[in-house]
C-alpha cells in the first residue's frame, strides 16, 4: 500500500510529464489542478512541497532550460521560432524571461554555442 507521500511524489512526476508534452502551451494551475482532480489551492501547495519551487517557477525554468537545449541542438532555427515553440506569445518576452534566468541574451547565447561548436570541430 502506497503512503500519502508516494501517491503525491507519482503526482507531481505526472505533473511534470504533463508539462513537458505541453511545453508549446500556456500551462494554467487550474488546468493542472482539474487534471489531477484537486482544488488549486491543494494541488499548489503539493507541488511546491514536493517540487521545491513553485509551479510557476517551475514551468518557467522548465521551458527555458528545453528553449537553451534546443537552441544548441538546432542552431539553423531563429529564436521567434524558439519563443513560438515554448509558448512565449513574442521573442521579447522570451528574450527577458531568458536574459532573467541564464544571466545572458538567448542571442549571445546563441553566438556562444556557434563559437564553441566551430571551436570543437576545428580542432
Amino acid at each position: 500500500m502506497s503512503t500519502q507521500k508516494e501517491t503525491y511524489i507519482r503526482l507531481i512526476n505526472k505533473s511534470e510529464d504533463y508539462i513537458e508534452q505541453h511545453l508549446d502551451t500556456s500551462i494554467a494551475l487550474k488546468d493542472l489542478a482539474e487534471n489531477f482532480s484537486f482544488s488549486e489551492f491543494h494541488f499548489h501547495r503539493i507541488f511546491k512541497k514536493f517540487s521545491n519551487e513553485t509551479l510557476k517557477k517551475f514551468i518557467s525554468r522548465y521551458k527555458l532550460e528545453r528553449a537553451a537545449i534546443f537552441i544548441c541542438v538546432n542552431h539553423s532555427i531563429s529564436l521567434t521560432e524558439v519563443a513560438f515553440f515554448y509558448g512565449y506569445n513574442d521573442v521579447s518576452s522570451f528574450s527577458r524571461a531568458f536574459k532573467h534566468h541564464f544571466g545572458t541574451s538567448p542571442s549571445i547565447y546563441k553566438k556562444e554555442q556557434e563559437m564553441t561548436r566551430k571551436q570543437r570541430s576545428n580542432m
